[in-house]
């Protein structure tokens, strides 16, 4: 979402309009389910826009009562995870409900932009990327903005 669509949803309420980057996730998994293939020339520049988009925007995360992300760990035992982020208020709300449920603390949100995302990349070796919008859009990005 844009800086401005969250300052106007901590100010008022108003529900922060869709993001960019999610018209261009629905896009993706369009055109990759015609294609029936994620390696299709069609599919360069709309992953160009969705890297272009990534960084202009901020995010939102979860986070526990001890201010520690949530994460998921990518296989049982394993200290390597993927946090999710949520891309607008009504995706965040929908994440919250269904994560909560597999938490026991206080889930509250961290925006996050990239450049958050990017140190947070930077400092955790464990850390191998995210999932956007986790449960309606699923998209992942590797630590290095692949996907």
């Amino acid at each position: 979402m844009k800086t401005k669509d969250l300052e106007t949803y901590k100010k008022d309420g108003t529900k922060a309009s869709k993001s960019q980057i999610k018209e261009f996730i629905k896009l993706y998994a369009k055109i990759a389910k015609k294609l029936k293939t994620e390696n299709s020339i069609e599919l360069n520049s709309v992953k160009e826009n969705i890297r272009k988009t990534y960084s202009e925007e901020v995010y939102l995360t979860l986070i526990d009562e001890e201010k520690d992300f949530v994460k998921f760990n990518i296989s049982q035992g394993s200290k390597e995870y993927i946090i999710p982020i949520f891309t607008d208020i009504s995706e965040y709300k929908e994440g919250k409900e269904k994560i909560s449920t597999l938490f026991l603390d206080k889930l509250t949100y961290k925006v996050l932009s990239a450049e958050d995302i990017e140190k947070l990349a930077g400092d955790d070796e464990n850390f191998r990327g995210l999932v956007i919008n986790p449960h309606s859009q699923n998209f992942m990005m590797d630590r290095n903005g692949g996907f």
